[in-house]
């Protein structure tokens, strides 16, 4: 069997196995100068401070140490319920069959989502879902 036969199931493997580990990359969360919250997969600009968010809203590191009871606080925030509403309306959108539109290069012209673009904000909504939203009852 030729090399290059090989080469295509080997790829697919380690993509499929790759996936677990995309799937838990924490998700950074700031607050801006205007008081608009910032959820992104890379950190911010030096000096603002932000919180490293794991799977089912679990802090998993911060910039500045929280008290125990802030903590808790956080958890069940409003800020937080808010996060979690938004991430699941953005799922329900990019799952459905409706084209969208996003401003990608900030030239205030949103241009249609590729296939590469939704399945990239989908991964972000998802994201969201596990940092903001409590885990189901009994799971």
């Amino acid at each position: 069997m030729p090399r290059t036969a090989l080469l295509a199931p080997t790829l697919l493997a380690l993509l499929l196995a790759a996936l677990p580990l995309a799937a838990e990359e924490p998700v950074f969360t700031w607050v801006d100068a205007q008081g608009v919250r910032h959820y992104a997969q890379t950190p911010p600009a030096e000096g603002i401070p932000y919180e490293v968010r794991g799977v089912r809203n679990e802090p998993i590191g911060t910039t500045v140490p929280a008290a125990p009871e802030a903590a808790a606080r956080a958890a069940v925030s409003p800020e937080d319920q808010r996060s979690c509403e938004r991430a699941r309306l953005s799922l329900a959108q990019l799952d459905s069959e409706q084209p969208l539109t996003m401003d990608r290069d900030g030239d205030g012209t949103a241009e249609p989502l590729s296939a590469e673009d939704r399945a990239a904000q989908r991964r972000l909504a998802e994201q969201a879902i596990r940092a903001f939203c409590p885990p189901a009852a009994g799971g």
